[in-house]
């Protein structure tokens, strides 16, 4: 019951993590990404979308975007954040799903100052909230006068702020509307900073990606999502790299504690096996009796666990009982992903280990003389 659970558990932390944090990623950015050398603007975003559509049909889904660095400040504190400018409504982005006062940015709004979402974690540091303005200065390199200053200044209003758990992400990204960045940017109306593509696999984002390049042409780049985030994806690899040895412990452990039970079982019950042997019981039916005895532990404890490990698993996933600090694991909790596959696999692996260790225990009784077996209880 406790391997099982254990191996349960294990695999749906494991898988857990790694979901989590893939869906996390690409709420900040997507499956492939279209940006420019130098970041210059893009420009005709409606004729480069469709361009795109007719030569690169793997694409489900284009999506543009213009985003710069710049500098919020609030009455009561300065921070720098990557302004990025989305249509709004779109809900491929993690940030408007997760928003945790206000709202995210409306199709169609009414106020004439600008919208903008930042973190909680921003705001807090800012001391600023929904409903409140701000200012954005874009990050020039030729900022030195105060008309340079003016001349890259915007005024926002937040609407709202989010929390995805990936802190370092969080302070970093602010959203505001497509229209509102080019303004902020200085762009036409046709003008972009890239485009977020989305595929229908995560593993298809590499050949697209490399399709994208060959069909399009310098200032453009494509990169795909292993690309874009390396380190994190790296991350990912190597925590699966130890499973098969925790795995194979925790297998180990559950086959010797069968062995050592009915090991334990032949020794309290030889008596009754010399007894069953003088009656003419044969070796078959002798080690058919402990096969039986410990399918039928296997069995029950598999069970056990299995249900065991669901329920433990759920709780985690509903209650999010065990914290972790966002800015290492890039998530506030620990992450569960409750898969069938995972009961089948590791229902299949405990039955057939079982079955393998009752034949030691099984074979030793069954050989065992009704003299020896008399003369020993």
């Amino acid at each position: 019951m406790l391997g099982t659970a254990a191996l349960v558990i294990t695999l749906a932390i494991l898988s857990g993590f790694e979901k989590t944090l893939t869906n996390n990623v690409l709420g900040f950015t997507s499956n492939v990404e279209i940006s420019s050398y130098g970041d210059r603007p893009l420009p005709d975003y409606p004729g480069t979308s469709r361009f795109l559509q007719q030569h690169v049909p793997e694409i489900s889904s284009l999506t543009p975007f213009v985003e710069h660095e710049a500098i919020l400040r609030s009455p009561r504190g300065v921070a720098g954040v990557v302004v990025r400018g989305i249509p709004p409504g779109d809900t491929t982005v993690l940030a408007m799903e997760r928003i945790t006062s206000g709202q995210s940015l409306a199709p169609h709004a009414s106020d004439t100052i600008d919208p903008i979402v930042i973190s909680k974690d921003l705001a807090n540091q800012l001391r600023t909230g929904v409903g409140k303005n701000i200012a954005a200065i874009r990050f020039n390199e030729t900022l030195r006068t105060r008309e340079d200053i003016l001349a890259n200044l915007h005024r926002f209003r937040i609407v709202g702020t989010y929390e995805t758990g990936m802190t370092q992400y969080d302070d970093m990204l602010a959203y505001t509307t497509l229209h509102a960045a080019q303004a902020f940017n200085h762009f036409s109306p046709t003008q972009v900073s890239g485009y977020d593509v989305r595929t229908p696999t995560l593993a298809a984002s590499i050949p697209v990606a490399a399709k994208l390049n060959r069909v399009l042409f310098y200032p453009y780049v494509a990169r795909s999502v292993y690309d874009v985030y390396p380190t994190i994806f790296a991350w990912i690899d190597l925590q699966k790299k130890p499973t098969p040895i925790i795995l194979g412990l925790i297998i180990l452990v559950a086959a010797f504690n069968i062995v050592s039970t009915l090991l334990l079982i032949v020794i309290e019950k030889t008596r009754s096996i010399g007894v069953l042997k003088s009656l003419g019981a044969s070796t078959a039916s002798i080690a058919r009796i402990f096969i039986t005895q410990g399918m039928s532990i296997a069995i029950i404890g598999t069970l056990l666990g299995d249900a065991l490990g669901f329920i433990l698993c759920s709780l985690e996933a509903h209650f999010h009982f065990f914290k972790l600090r966002s800015e290492i694991y890039f998530m506030s909790s620990v992450p569960v992903s409750i898969e069938w596959q995972h009961y089948a696999i590791v229902s299949a692996i405990a039955l057939v280990l079982a079955l393998s260790a009752t034949l030691i225990p099984a074979r030793i009784a069954a050989r065992m003389q009704p003299l020896h077996a008399l003369r020993f209880a």
